[in-house]
């Protein structure tokens, strides 16, 4: 029997007016969706959620909030196994290889998390193993799990001697139509339209390794969440977006509040029960998907010493985050396991974005149409810092937007020539102040910052989040400096440029902030702390405005 939990939305950690100090600080735990280990993190991938969680943790952060961070790889998602397949590669070495990557690739954009691991690498695995069979056993006790025989694909790809597992055709070697809007599709789902369906509900299904040559029943399990609306309630109270709502109030009124959890394979993580008539392994996109966050969890708990934020009786604020392709994922397959057992809880928000595109269309790694994160911020001299305001601006909150070669490098110019001649004009006021003279804030210009400050904080809400226009409020900060500041303002400049800037811009603002002798990261409450000395070379902007082909020389095909 599940316990029923009843609740308004979830409420958010406050935040408190600039300088003053959070009396009571929220424990917050942030976990992404996982990315697949088959390839690299690409600029869709940074822009979209990963950026996103970083500017919203620092955020809580400097507000005195205490948030941790955690983030895995899938080396079991069957996309993986397709491309191991292709390349004569191991596939647990093939994920890892990609996982390294994945972690250098985000890193090299500013996103880093507490803790970031190959669930499915050494070590790693019996923990995880653990966690998703505690999962498994407890959505089994509570009666959310369901045996049945569902119909699918097997084609003539392999030989008599593969074993049964391996015939299916599912995930990466499936295609077809989408039965919604008719896109086309493939794996269990829809790019375009979000839909999650069986391969017997498809349109026009395909083998891209072969030929499909029957049909088969195989026995699965799936979750059933009991109780009306249910999942409409606690969608509710993570504040999820009504155009994402939609897509979920979609798939529940076509399929009910049900959804696959395992598939037949030997890659994976296996669950065994005695209704199946094959192997079967917990799927990515429901079962193995929450499994991942209670595996961030459990570390977390290692790390920390507190109890697991994903724990029923934990009071830590949940936050996680995914792309518009793991909507039904997230508020069936994740939500639902949560709702579905007495162990462990859903999260408290889930932020949704739609897609990036490149240069018009979609980020494509077989077209050789993308840019890995990576390769981005290797251009010679760039300024981290400004290219991830560009993408802050371009993040696809309320639709797509494209992220256009020649549109990038005109705004960074912009945004680099602005903000490094405003640091470069209060630095050098300040540095021309005699030694150990303090220097203390204008009260002018703190009213000014104050409104600054609580616009920024509206948009980075928890409960309508618009991180792409976080950008403004520093925008608009600049408009706050004459061309030659003295001291005084320059100092006051400096300390609200370091405060508004910081989610966006963390390697110039911390080493302002460092600079001006404070320690740790710009926290809002210290605003009008004055300072009495300067610390090491005086921070500059390092870095050189870019050219289009700068850009153009990113992407693979060239």
């Amino acid at each position: 029997m599940v316990e029923v939990i009843c609740a308004d939305m979830s409420k958010s950690p406050t935040i408190p007016p600039i300088n003053v100090a959070t009396t009571h600080p929220a424990d917050v735990y942030m976990s992404p969706v996982n990315l697949t280990a088959n390839g690299r993190a690409h600029l869709g991938h940074a822009a979209g959620p990963f950026l996103r969680m970083d500017i919203v943790q620092k955020h809580l952060k400097r507000a005195g909030h205490h948030v941790r961070s955690g983030l895995t790889t899938d080396g079991f998602e069957n996309h993986v196994l397709v491309r191991a397949v292709r390349e004569n590669i191991d596939p647990s070495d093939l994920a890892h290889g990609f996982h390294t990557r994945i972690v250098e690739d985000l890193a090299s954009v500013g996103i880093v998390f507490d803790h970031f691991d190959d669930p499915a690498y050494g070590r790693n695995l019996q923990r995880f193993s653990n966690v998703s069979n505690a999962l498994m056993d407890a959505l089994f006790a509570a009666g959310s799990l369901h045996f049945r025989a569902a119909r699918l694909p097997v084609d003539d790809a392999g030989s008599a001697a593969m074993q049964p597992e391996e015939r299916f055709c599912i995930g990466g070697w499936f295609g077809a139509t989408c039965p919604v809007c008719e896109a086309s599709a493939g794996s269990f789902f829809c790019e375009q339209c979000g839909y999650h369906f069986e391969p017997e509900e498809a349109l026009n299904p395909v083998s891209r390794r072969g030929r499909i040559v029957e049909w088969t029943d195989n026995i699965s399990a799936f979750l059933s969440i009991s109780g009306n609306d249910r999942l409409f309630l606690a969608w509710d109270e993570a504040a999820v977006e009504s155009s994402f709502l939609d897509i979920g109030k979609r798939y529940v009124a076509r399929k009910g509040q049900q959804m696959r959890l395992t598939v037949p394979g030997l890659h994976g993580l296996a669950w065994d029960s005695g209704r199946f008539d094959s192997q079967q392994i917990l799927f990515s996109y429901s079962s193995l998907l929450y499994a991942h966050s209670l595996y961030c969890g459990h570390k977390d708990t290692e790390d920390s010493g507190k109890l697991n934020p994903f724990a029923r009786d934990s009071d830590t604020f949940l936050i996680g985050a995914t792309g518009i392709d793991n909507t039904i994922p997230m508020l069936v397959g994740v939500t639902g396991c949560a709702l579905g057992q007495n162990s462990f809880r859903p999260f408290d928000r889930i932020f949704f974005n739609h897609f990036l595109r490149l240069n018009g269309s979609k980020f494509s790694t077989s077209r050789s149409h993308v840019i890995w994160a990576g390769e981005i911020t290797r251009i010679p001299n760039i300024s981290i810092d400004v290219l991830r305001v560009y993408l802050s601006e371009i993040c696809p909150e309320e639709t797509e937007t494209d992220l256009v070669s020649e549109r990038l490098v005109d705004r960074y110019n912009v945004v680099f020539d602005r903000i490094s001649a405003a640091i470069d004009r209060c630095t050098d006021s300040v540095s021309a102040m005699p030694a150990l003279t303090g220097c203390h804030v204008d009260d002018a210009m703190m009213i000014a910052l104050d409104r600054l400050y609580e616009g920024q904080c509206a948009v980075l809400s928890l409960d309508h989040l618009r991180v792409s226009q976080a950008s403004r409020a520093v925008i608009e900060w600049l408009d706050c400096l004459d061309d030659k500041p003295d001291h005084q303002t320059a100092y006051t400049w400096l300390m609200g440029f370091s405060i508004l800037a910081w989610p966006l811009m963390p390697k110039i603002t911390e080493a302002l902030w460092h600079w001006l002798g404070h320690s740790g990261h710009p926290v809002a409450a210290c605003a009008s702390t004055p300072s009495s000395q300067r610390i090491g070379t005086v921070p500059k902007i390092y870095g050189r405005r870019l050219a289009a082909a700068d850009i153009d020389r990113c992407l693979p095909g060239k």
